[in-house]
């Protein structure tokens, strides 16, 4: 049976798909997603919604592109809302980052220069900000000592990944996207410059143009062509913390743990970084005593926290944890946004955009060429 109703077909549905549909839909497009288990419950589920943006000092193509899609966060939160019908619910928070040495210290100094100096002004106040251990304490009170100081970055958020992911899925729907879930898509085939997605039970839809957004599952998707997408899993584990009482009101971050805070008394933990686990996603004593230790050592007031869940999801990531975006160099009508790692959520408004834009103008924006799937990738 084939299937040709569709000028696009998106094969995944996490968030990357999704906005990528969303997007092309709001264009004129005529979109379907194919989506293997159901839509925005794999590596995108497993996120924790933190947003923070990367510092100046980090100022490559991939950094750039990260900082400018958090700036537009809210506009593009207030346009699904009113795309969806649906409230989510997003707010910056700010960070609270505690410094592990005199040289981190100096560093941060060097790093609110150039923030308050170059990114967008937030209510007249300073976006980034050095704090001594005694400021630190007033800003976040149940935080252990920081001996080495702190500094909190205003541009700092979160958004609530669930509301996120549940909008986008309503919003796609609305703007006439066709959702298929349980549909795994097993190769790729060109005919007379159509594309043939063609699922493992024999159905094949075929369209015009065809957008990998699979994650993890994308080199078995695309393994019978000249050119796979590089892209690997890297398991990452978490936790929900319970509280009776508020402990944290900022995103809390040192090394590579931090707290991510809620209204309703719920903390969220991450996070481990796992790139020997393969396809893993079970947790294990050592990730949680990882996180718990961490978490209690940040803030000691954690130790009497009710442990409401723990999971463990598998990021997807691109050589040297950079994403492939860009179209394939097998075939013109295939295009590649996968690979993006811990910020995937955060980069999804932008880069949805930039591929919408790449897909129905064929123009590619300005350091999008960074992003180009390698040539010499099998």
């Amino acid at each position: 049976m084939i299937d040709n109703a569709s000028d696009v077909l998106v094969i995944g549905g996490g968030v990357m798909g999704l906005t990528t549909a969303w997007q092309l839909a709001q264009r004129g497009v005529s979109v379907t997603i194919l989506e293997q288990g159901r839509c925005g419950k794999a590596a995108s589920h497993a996120a924790l919604g933190a947003l923070w943006p990367p510092p100046m000092a980090r100022a490559g193509a991939l950094q750039q592109l990260h900082r400018k899609s958090l700036w537009g966060y809210e506009a593009f939160v207030q346009s699904l809302q009113a795309a969806s019908g649906l409230h989510v619910h997003y707010q910056r928070r700010g960070k609270v980052e505690l410094m592990n040495s005199a040289e981190a210290f100096h560093t941060a100094a060097q790093q609110c220069e150039a923030a308050n100096t170059s990114w967008p002004l937030l209510d007249d106040k300073p976006v980034m900000e050095l704090l001594t251990s005694a400021q630190a304490r007033q800003y976040e009170p149940h935080i252990s000592d920081a001996p080495h100081g702190a500094h909190l970055c205003r541009w700092s958020g979160q958004v609530n990944v669930d509301q996120l992911l549940e909008a986008l899925v309503t919003a796609c729907m609305r703007g006439g996207v066709r959702i298929l879930e349980g549909m795994r898509v097993d190769r790729l085939e060109c005919d007379a410059n159509r594309i043939i997605a063609a699922h493992s039970a024999g159905q094949k839809f075929v369209a015009e143009k065809c957008v990998l957004c699979a994650g993890i599952g994308m080199p078995a998707i695309a393994s019978n062509t000249p050119h796979s997408p590089p892209i690997t899993p890297v398991k990452g584990q978490a936790l929900l913390l319970r509280v009776r009482n508020e402990v944290v009101t900022h995103i809390v971050k040192s090394g590579m743990i931090f707290l991510v805070p809620w209204q309703d008394g719920r903390i969220l933990v991450g996070s481990t970084t796992e790139p020997e686990a393969g396809f893993d996603t079970t947790n294990t004593a050592e990730g949680i005593h990882f996180l718990l230790q961490g978490a209690t050592q940040i803030v000691p007031a954690l130790k009497s926290a009710v442990v409401e869940r723990v999971w463990a999801g598998l990021r997807p990531t691109g050589p040297k944890h950079r994403p492939v975006m860009g179209k394939s160099p097998a075939f013109d009508n295939v295009f590649v946004c996968a690979g993006h790692f811990k910020i995937g959520i955060g980069l999804a408004p932008l880069a949805a955009a930039f591929m919408a834009e790449l897909i129905t103008t064929g123009r590619v924006e300005p350091g999008m060429e960074a992003f180009a799937l390698p040539t010499n990738a099998q």
